[in-house]
C-alpha cells in the first residue's frame, strides 16, 4: 500500500499529492490536499518509542497553548499510525526559517522558558539521561573500537561529570539548536522534533541553542560569541523559571559535554568506524583548546 493511500486509509482528509523532503532517521513529505500542506514523518521501527512519545508530548503541548505544530489526529483519534514497520505522525505545515539565536536569542529565552513551565505538568514518562547517555556510551564505543586515544576522552569525561551531576534535573528538550526552532513571517516561533525529549539537565537546553561554537573548527572568537546569546536569554527565561548559578557555571562544561554525546550517536546511528582516528583526534583536540580556553578567561 503506498504511502497516499495509507494516509486516506487513516486520516479524515483526503490526500492526492505528496514531495519527499528527506530521508535519515525518518522520512518526511510534504502532503497536500488540494492547497492544505501538511508535514508527514515516516518513522523507522527503531525510533518508534522516542517518536511516540515525541508525539505525545507535542499533543500536550498544543492542547496547553505552547507553539509547536498541531499533530492531526487519526480517524481512530489517536496522534499517528502505525502500519506494517512504519509509524506514520502527520503534522499541520508550518511555513518558516530556523531562528539565527544571535539575532533572536531573547525570544528563543522566552520560548524555552515557557516550555519548561509547561512541561513540569506534563502526566507521562520520560526516559532518564545520566552519565551513561552522555558520557559512557560513547567511551564504551571508543574502546570497543580501540581508538588509541580513547582513555584521554575517559579523564575528560570525568572531570566534566563531576562538574555537572550534580545540576537541577526535569524535563529536557535534548535538542534545541537553530534546526528545531521555525520563525514564521510575523514572527512567530515553533519549537519542533521531541523525539530527544527526556529527564535530565533543563540547563542543557539552554546550552544547545546558545552555542556559537563550530562543532568541527576551532575558533576563540566563539566563546565570547555564546556567552553573549546566553546573556541575552536568560532574563526572558527567567521568567518562567528559576536558574541558580551552578547552571549558568556549567554552560562551558555542557558545550563540551555535547561533543560526547552527539559524537555517540552519530556512531550509534552510521556505525562504530563512520569517523576515523583522526576525525576523533580533531574532537579531542578541539575540546583541549575549549577547556584550555574557558580556564584561562575564568582567571
Amino acid at each position: 500500500m503506498d504511502v497516499l493511500n495509507i494516509l486516506n486509509e487513516h486520516y479524515p482528509i483526503c490526500f492526492d499529492t505528496l514531495e519527499q523532503l528527506r530521508d535519515s532517521g525518518s522520512t518526511s513529505y510534504a502532503v497536500f490536499s488540494g492547497d492544505a500542506k501538511y508535514f508527514l514523518r515516516i518513522v523507522k521501527p527503531a525510533f518508534f518509542d522516542t517518536a511516540i512519545t515525541g508525539a505525545d508530548i507535542q499533543v500536550f503541548l498544543s492542547n496547553n497553548d505552547f507553539t509547536v505544530p498541531p499533530i492531526t489526529l487519526t480517524t481512530a483519534d489517536i496522534p499517528y499510525v502505525k502500519f506494517e514497520n512504519e509509524l506514520y505522525i502527520l503534522y499541520s505545515y508550518i511555513e518558516g526559517n530556523e531562528v539565527a539565536p544571535e539575532q533572536d536569542a531573547e525570544a528563543i529565552g522566552e520560548l524555552v522558558g515557557k516550555l519548561h513551565a509547561v512541561m513540569k505538568g506534563y502526566p507521562g514518562d520520560l526516559v532518564r539521561r545520566d552519565k551513561q547517555f552522555y558520557i559512557c556510551r560513547y567511551i564504551e564505543i571508543l574502546r570497543n573500537r580501540k581508538y588509541p586515544r580513547a582513555e584521554e576522552f575517559v579523564e575528560y569525561g570525568e572531570r566534566l561529570w563531576a562538574k555537572i551531576k550534580d545540576l537541577p534535573q526535569g524535563f529536557c528538550h535534548g535538542d534545541i539548536y537553530s534546526g528545531n526552532v521555525h520563525k514564521t513571517s510575523d514572527d512567530r516561533l515553533y519549537l519542533l522534533d521531541f523525539d530527544t525529549s527526556c529527564y535530565g539537565f533543563p540547563m542543557y537546553d539552554l546550552t544547545l541553542i546558545c552555542d556559537m561554537t563550530e562543532y568541527f573548527h576551532y575558533d576563540e572568537r566563539n566563546l565570547a560569541r555564546s556567552k553573549n546569546v546566553l546573556r541575552r536569554f536568560i532574563p526572558e527565561y527567567t521568567k518562567y523559571n528559576r536558574l541558580n548559578q551552578l547552571e549558568i557555571d556549567a554552560f562551558f562544561d555542557l558545550i563540551a559535554m555535547q561533543h560526547f554525546s552527539t559524537q555517540a550517536t552519530i556512531m550509534e546511528i552510521f556505525g562504530h568506524d563512520c569517523l576515523s582516528d583522526s576525525e576523533l583526534d580533531n574532537q579531542l583536540d578541539w575540546l583541549y583548546k575549549w577547556r584550555e580556553q574557558c580556564t584561562r578567561e575564568e582567571m
